[in-house]
C-alpha cells in the first residue's frame, strides 16, 4: 500500500486527470477472508455518493451536482477514496458542453481503472434510503471483544424474517488507522440471531482495521458461517468524509437490485 495517495500528503491536480485513479485489487482481501475458496455465493454492488462534484460548462461557468456510482462486487478491482477525490478535484477547471458528455467521461475513466461496467448518475437532490428499523443499539451486553470476535454470535430456534440496525458501528482505516462511522443494515431470513450477540459482534470492529467493503465481507461470511441463515443482506452506510460516501451491498439475493430500488425513495 505504499504508493497509495491515502494517508500522504497529496498535490491535488491543477487540470483534469484521470490517471491520479487507483483500483485495489479485491483478491488480497478476500485471500484472508477465505472469499475466493469457499462455497459462498455472494453478490451485491460497491455504492459511492460524491457530493461535492463540480465542472465549468462550455462558457466556463461552474456547475454543481452530487455524483452517484455504483459497480459488482465481483470487479477485480475497487476504487481507492482518496485517489477518487483527487481526480474529482481534476474536474474543477475542465469544460463540459453538456451533462452527458460529464457522465460519460467520469464512468469511462472509473471503468479503464477498475475493468468493470459503472452505473453512474448525477442529481441535485440526495437520496434517502427507507428501512424498516429495528435498532439493537440500546441492548445491554457486557463489554465487547477488541477485534472482531465471530464465535460471540448465536441463533435461537425462532424462524423469523427481520431487519435489524445498529448506528454504534466503528473500523479504522488500515492506511491511515483513521475512524470510519457507520450504520449497519442487516435483513434476513432463518433463525433468528440472538441480537445481544450480534451487537457485541459488531462493536467488536471498533478497534479493527480495514477497508469498507472488507469489514461489510466480513460481516457476511461470519453471519453465514456462524448462523442458520436462508437469506442474507449486509448493508453499510457510512459517514461521508471529504464529501464522499461508500456504502458497499453484499447479499445471498441474486436479484439484490430489486431489492436495492424498494429501499430508495
Amino acid at each position: 500500500m505504499s504508493d497509495l495517495p491515502l494517508g500522504k500528503k497529496a498535490n491535488y491536480p491543477p487540470s483534469y486527470d484521470p490517471s491520479v485513479l487507483v483500483g485495489l485489487n479485491r483478491s488480497d482481501s478476500r485471500q484472508k477472508l477465505r472469499l475466493e475458496s469457499n462455497q459462498l455465493e455472494i453478490f451485491g454492488i460497491d455504492s459511492w455518493t460524491c457530493y461535492e462534484l463540480s465542472w465549468l460548462n462550455e462558457k466556463g461557468i461552474p456547475r454543481n451536482s452530487i455524483l452517484y456510482f455504483s459497480y459488482s462486487c465481483h470487479s477485480k478491482f475497487f476504487v481507492e477514496s482518496k485517489s477518487l477525490k483527487l481526480y474529482l478535484f481534476s474536474l474543477h477547471n475542465k469544460r463540459f458542453s453538456s451533462d452527458g458528455e460529464l457522465v460519460e467521461t467520469i464512468k469511462s475513466d472509473l471503468g479503464a481503472t477498475l475493468k468493470t461496467d459503472i452505473s453512474l448518475e448525477i442529481s441535485s437532490e440526495p437520496r434517502e434510503i427507507i428501512s424498516n428499523e429495528n435498532s439493537i443499539d440500546s441492548l445491554d451486553i457486557d463489554e465487547p471483544s477488541t477485534q472482531p470476535n465471530s464465535l460471540v454470535l448465536l441463533s435461537t430456534d425462532k424462524d423469523v424474517d427481520e431487519d435489524i440496525t445498529c448506528s454504534l458501528f466503528r473500523s479504522l482505516c488500515p492506511v491511515t488507522a483513521q475512524p470510519d462511522w457507520a450504520t449497519i443494515h442487516i435483513a434476513y431470513a432463518g433463525k433468528q440471531i440472538n441480537h445481544e450477540s450480534l451487537l457485541s459482534y459488531l462493536l467488536s470492529y471498533r478497534n479493527h482495521q480495514g477497508f469498507h467493503e472488507e469489514c461489510v465481507e466480513k460481516i457476511f461470511q461470519d453471519i453465514n458461517e456462524r448462523c442458520e441463515i436462508e437469506s442474507l443482506l449486509v448493508r453499510a452506510n457510512y459517514l461521508r468524509r471529504g464529501g464522499i460516501e461508500i456504502n458497499p451491498v453484499r447479499t445471498t439475493h441474486e436479484n439484490y437490485e430489486k431489492i436495492l430500488r424498494e429501499q430508495r425513495q
